[in-house]
């Protein structure tokens, strides 16, 4: 049974610190914030935003913090399968306050008092991307959070699975999104690709897990749990603490 930790993201930030890694990917970005945490807690890497939502990549585009920090932001939905790909954006039918601007997905999900708008994307694998765009980087840690789509994203690193360190990943245990692989055919998928699961939000449907690559911690296994009990017991204040404490 994996570790269970109300917040995975303080887990995943405490192993950024740790790993101090050349690349981080944000797929499925929304808005960026999350890439401006990981921008500020490491500096010195480089960090990409995918966003496939056309709405949320035209505000990240208009967002001077992103520009500010560096953030490079890309249109592209992230996949298996490169060249055109479909993907729904769903809206409400009656806009509301609080409107969730992150549940679109690569999968066609009808919601009650939701709207899908299908567009045409251009579709990228990370181990393609990687290896053109940043070939010199041998350390990268993603957070992949798609909706439905995380068994699709992971597989396309498959070409670079060594060199991926850290993933963190939201995934379903039941099918949400018609057709999707769910919880149990990504844990196999990552074992087949030499990832072990080490930790899992406490949620019964949708929630995240924390994969680490096997090589880095059978080399690094005491500092990576000690990174896991502390991230676990005292997570935001750790953050915090690595944040100010950040790489230079």
């Amino acid at each position: 049974m994996l570790p269970l930790i109300s917040r995975t993201k303080y887990v995943f930030h405490t192993l950024l610190w740790l790993l101090k890694p050349d690349v981080i990917l944000d797929v499925g970005s929304m808005d960026g914030s999350d890439s401006r945490k990981f921008k500020h807690l490491i500096p010195t890497a480089d960090v990409v935003a995918f966003e496939a939502n056309p709405n949320n990549y035209q505000a990240m585009s208009a967002d001077t913090n992103l520009q500010q920090a560096g953030i490079r932001i890309v249109h592209q939905l992230v996949s298996n399968q490169e060249g055109s790909r479909s993907f729904f954006i769903q809206q409400p039918i009656n806009p509301a306050a609080g409107f969730n601007r992150g549940t679109s997905s690569a999968i066609r999900r009808s919601e009650q008092g939701m709207e899908t708008m299908e567009v045409n994307l251009d579709a990228v694998r990370i181990d393609s991307f990687l290896a053109h765009q940043y070939p010199d980087k041998k350390r990268a840690a993603i957070w992949v959070d798609v909706e439905g789509h995380a068994y699709e994203v992971l597989e396309s690193l498959y070409g670079i699975r060594d060199y991926v360190y850290l993933i963190h990943v939201e995934v379903e245990t039941k099918e949400i999104w018609p057709g999707q692989k769910i919880e149990t055919d990504i844990l196999a998928l990552a074992h087949r690709m030499g990832f072990i699961p080490i930790a899992r939000s406490a949620h019964e449907v949708q929630r995240d897990l924390i994969l680490v690559n096997a090589s880095w911690y059978n080399a690094s296994r005491y500092k990576i749990s000690a990174m896991l009990h502390l991230a676990k017991w005292i997570g935001p204040i750790l953050s915090k603490i690595l944040m100010v404490n950040r790489t230079t």
